[in-house]
This record gives structure tokens, C-alpha cells and sequence, in this order.
């Protein structure tokens, strides 16, 4: 039985989560389709996705390529669709080279991605947790929110100037030394991390527990919520986490 059968051509919003699905759909006909939700199935590709999709939610398949965001149109000359939003985390997923420019928030976790070197530079909110990634070098000028947890990342020298949220706990990282002014928030527990003594003067959140830090000595006077392994001068510890007094 095809379960897209049940759905008309100029259809704009489709939702088949949780349909034991299994193999791969193509939505050739579907060109007005602006939101597709297939996550929770055994789907293992999706075909001929419109240049009309804005946002994709197919988290929890066995997909293992999402490469066709690239197409010729009927000129001739390539395009990439208009999405803005996608999900595909909990799948099998090695690389996203081919990434629309339009794209603005890109969930990837629990994947198997090695490197994520080509991403496009509308994106504003990357989560790319639980993978395989050894560097994020090349990340875009716009990123706001940077989520790279649980991978084998061991150094992060060039981040964007307009990150306000890094979380980067659980990786092999050496040093934090040229973090951006503008962050707000950092989450680098459970590194190799020997100290962290230039944070900018934004910082209002740090974790930096399970690292090989023994004395945080120069704390930004913006910084109201504290979790180490250190005991800090001008601090109440509540529940393990340091507050300023």
C-alpha cells in the first residue's frame, strides 16, 4: 500500500509519523507541499522532495543520504529548495554536503557524520550532538546556537562572532581560548580543558565541570551561573551549582 495515495496533489502540509513505513517515498506530485512529517518510521530515503518544502521533520528512520536538496529546473540551471527548517536526527546519516542556502536551523543529532564542512550560510541554530565529528572549522558567520555534544572534536579556534550559545561538553577539547564576545552561554563540561582564563565579558552561564581545570581566577562580572569542580571566591553553591552573591 503506498500511504501517500491518500493525499491530493496540492496538498501543503503532510503528516505520516508513526506508520511503519518502510523504504523510500518520492514526492514527485506534491508540488505545493510546504511540511512533511515522517519521523518514527523505517523509511531509508526520500525521493524528489518540491522546492516548496520549508520544513522537514523525519527524525527516527534508517535514511542514510540527504543529498537531493539540489535540482535542475526547467531552464536548466540548478536550485536548491526553499527549507528552512530540518530535522533528520536518530538516523544513519554520514554527510550533509549538499545543504539548501535558505536553511536556518539544522537538527543532526544521532547520526553518523563525520565532518560538516559545507553548511550554508543562512543557518542560525546548529545541533549536531552525538556523532562522529573530529572539527567544525568552517562553520557560517550567522550561527547563534552551537550544540556539537558527545562527538571527537578537540579544538573549536573558529567560531562565528554572533554565537551566544555553545555547548560542547564531551568531546577531546585541549583549550577555549578565542570564544566569541557575544556568547552568553557555555557548556563545556567533560573536555581536557586545563583553563579558562579569557571568557568574554558576556558570559552570564558556564559548565565547565570533569575538564583539568584547578582555579578559575578571572571570571567575567557578567556571570551569574556557575557548575565546576572548583570552589570560587564570591559564590553560594545551591544543588552543586554556584550562584553570584
Amino acid at each position: 500500500m503506498n500511504i501517500l495515495a491518500e493525499f491530493a496533489d496540492d496538498v501543503t502540509e503532510i503528516n505520516i509519523c508513526k506508520k511503519n513505513i518502510e523504504g523510500s517515498l518520492d514526492f514527485a506530485r506534491f508540488t505545493k507541499l510546504t511540511k512533511l512529517y515522517c519521523n518514527n518510521n523505517n523509511i531509508t530515503s526520500l525521493n524528489n522532495l518540491p522546492n516548496s518544502l520549508i520544513k522537514l521533520v523525519c527524525r527516527n528512520n534508517q535514511i542514510t543520504s540527504l543529498d537531493n536538496f539540489c535540482f535542475l529546473n526547467n531552464k536548466g540551471t540548478e536550485e536548491t529548495n526553499s527549507l528552512i527548517s530540518l530535522n533528520c536526527s536518530f538516523n544513519q546519516i554520514t554527510s550533509l554536503d549538499n545543504l539548501p542556502n535558505s536553511l536556518r536551523k539544522l537538527y543532526c543529532e544521532y547520526n553518523q557524520i563525520t565532518s560538516l564542512d559545507n553548511l550554508p550560510n543562512s543557518l542560525i541554530e546548529l545541533y549536531c550532538n552525538d556523532n562522529k565529528i573530529t572539527s567544525l572549522d568552517n562553520l557560517p558567520n550567522s550561527l547563534i546556537k552551537l550544540y556539537c555534544t558527545k562527538n571527537k572534536i578537540t579544538s573549536l579556534d573558529n567560531l562565528p562572532n554572533s554565537l551566544i550559545e555553545l555547548y560542547c561538553g564531551n568531546n577531546k577539547i585541549t583549550s577555549l581560548d578565542n570564544l566569541p564576545n557575544s556568547l552568553f552561554g557555555l557548556s563545556c563540561y567533560a573536555n581536557q580543558i586545563i583553563s579558562l582564563d579569557n571568557l568574554p565579558n558576556s558570559l552570564n552561564k558556564l559548565y565547565c565541570g570533569k575538564n583539568k581545570i584547578t582555579r578559575l581566577d578571572n571570571l567575567p562580572n557578567s556571570l551569574f551561573e556557575l557548575s565546576c569542580d572548583v570552589i570560587v571566591k564570591d559564590y553560594d553553591q545551591i544543588l552543586g551549582k554556584y550562584y553570584k552573591k
